[in-house]
């Protein structure tokens, strides 16, 4: 659903890069078809000689969580804090949002995540929040309420072991 490159600096800085899912380009042994494409026709491998054929970028890791997973990892830190700009009644992703900035539960930063038919900017809105959310986990993950709480510790290591999955290309 979304594609993201996360690149660190030696001076440990790291930058974060959306993949718009819909771009059209060459996929390794299919010809022309949309990013997306390369993850439901050859998995994580696939999609990754897919980008690296196309930017010619080496990836190194991969990180693979599903939508599922962004409810369980934000709700294990016990929420993140999101902000938004504008009012937000989005039936299809379930986004109901108040301008401003809020602590956000699992359920609705998976909501926050996945909304781009009522954002005037669509797929570039939901790049947007995303990076948000991934941003927010983070920042949130690395607080001393969450380092330094053994229970936090442990559910958030739960949620992202049931989660996620990581690949070295």
């Amino acid at each position: 659903d979304s594609t993201s490159m996360v690149h660190r600096a030696p001076n440990g800085q790291a930058s974060m890069v959306s993949l718009p899912r819909d771009s059209y380009l060459e996929i390794p042994g299919y010809g022309y078809n949309k990013l997306n494409a390369a993850f439901s026709l050859g998995g994580p491998k696939l999609l990754v000689e897919t980008v690296e054929l196309n930017t010619g970028v080496k990836v190194d890791h991969y990180v693979q969580i599903g939508m599922v997973g962004v409810t369980d990892i934000v709700d294990a830190l016990g929420g993140v804090e999101l902000c938004w700009d504008y009012d937000v009644n989005d039936e299809l992703s379930g986004m109901q949002w108040t301008a401003g900035c809020h602590e956000s539960d699992g359920a609705e930063a998976l909501a926050f995540s996945r909304m781009r038919y009522s954002d005037p900017l669509g797929d570039v809105g939901r790049q947007m929040r995303q990076r948000q959310v991934m941003g927010a986990v983070v920042d949130e993950a690395l607080t001393p309420s969450v380092l330094l709480n053994p229970v936090k510790q442990l559910q958030l290591s739960d949620a992202a072991a049931s989660t996620l999955t990581v690949g070295n290309n």
